[in-house]
């Protein structure tokens, strides 16, 4: 048997490393392009597949690289799927609504409700989906990923969360992410090995406390400057000589506040996530900040914006190397212990992810 890792704090931590070039998948993206534009994106199955199949072969860890065994034929019956099964009947069903119910009638709200209730559960159920189909195509040294657990459950739960999350004006997001997360950990799976997941819930609420009370006050600040703008312009002589210039530009800075909030939380609760991650003796340390989280997405929303969503691979790769720099593996691992995942690989792809353009990559 072979144990790979550090056996004492003297050894260097294990990494990932993401050894992709931005000039070797320009061309896979060239030509994705240029044969979405011929087929009318129906090419945009394949396309993907050949992305992620260069980003998954340049992931090396301990000198082995990864492998994406999916294919574009699994996502396009996978989207066939969805369309005829669910998109094709909620579509028949919102067209006999519109024309049978009174827009005004009682009928028609529960309908409405009714119907976002579905959507939302079917994004939950996407999310899962297409996170199962990605770990199952995922291979290391031969073994795959996978994931032991129900897309109904993790769907009934996202839902539930989401529903407290909008009455408590937000307050129930930490918990919903924290659960869903030790949900979907739990269940994930390399080979026949799990992965265990213990992250606090207090550290993060902490985080979502300064964040949600300084987005408040940021918001009470903004109304009452509005009020007292409309007053300068509205009011007698002793507003005249206000100089409204540097106000104004304070007005353009406001909505920035919450943006960096978000983002430092977001950056705390990555951290917090991968801190607590452990893998069969594996533990992982995640060293995002909010400067370099914020430039990541920025640039990458720039890439995609300019580009008209051509250039997302390139944001999708950045995305990648941003990931496997900022975390280190530390310990030991006996690879010779694990075994092939028996858990169920499905047969089609993330339809409902790509239905509801939830693919990240």
């Amino acid at each position: 048997m072979s144990s790979i890792g550090s056996q004492s704090t003297d050894f260097a931590a294990l990494r990932l490393e993401q050894r992709g070039r931005a000039g070797e998948l320009l061309p896979i993206v060239l030509l994705n392009t240029l044969l979405n534009i011929i087929t009318l994106s129906i090419y945009r199955f394949w396309g993907k597949t050949k992305v992620r199949q260069y980003l998954w072969r340049q992931t090396y860890f301990m000198g082995e690289a990864l492998e994406y065994t999916g294919s574009g034929g699994e996502l396009f019956k996978g989207f066939l799927a969805v369309f005829f099964l669910i998109l094709v009947p909620l579509g028949a069903i919102g067209n006999v609504a519109g024309i049978y119910l009174d827009p005004e009638s009682a009928a028609f709200a529960v309908y409405t409700a009714a119907f976002y209730t579905v959507i939302w559960f079917l994004i939950g159920m996407a999310v899962y989906r297409a996170r199962r189909y990605r770990l199952s195509r995922t291979v290391w040294r031969g073994i795959r990923g996978g994931m032991r657990g129900s897309s109904g459950q993790y769907a009934a739960r996202y839902l539930i969360f989401s529903v407290l999350a909008v009455i408590t004006l937000g307050w129930a997001y930490p918990w919903m992410r924290v659960t869903l997360f030790q949900r979907i950990m739990a269940e994930t799976m390399f080979g026949d090995r799990n992965f265990r997941v213990g992250a606090p819930l207090a550290p993060l609420y902490r985080v979502f406390a300064v964040y949600w009370l300084g987005s408040a006050a940021t918001l009470i600040l903004a109304i009452i400057f509005i009020r007292f703008t409309s007053l300068i312009y509205l009011g007698g002589p002793e507003f005249e000589a206000a100089d409204m210039d540097m106000s104004q530009g304070w007005v353009l800075l406001w909505p920035l506040i919450p943006v960096v909030g978000w983002m430092w939380y977001r950056t705390h609760e990555i951290n917090q996530f991968a801190n607590n991650t452990s893998f069969q003796g594996l533990s992982f340390r995640m060293n995002a900040s909010v400067w370099n989280l914020s430039g990541l997405v920025f640039i990458n929303a720039l890439i995609v914006v300019f580009t008209l969503g051509f250039g997302q691979p390139f944001a999708q790769l950045r995305t990648f190397r941003y990931f496997c720099d900022h975390l280190t593996i530390m310990g030991e691992i006996n690879v010779d212990w694990i075994e092939q995942s028996s858990a169920e690989s499905p047969s089609i792809g993330e339809g409902l992810a790509d239905a509801f353009d939830l693919g990240a990559v």
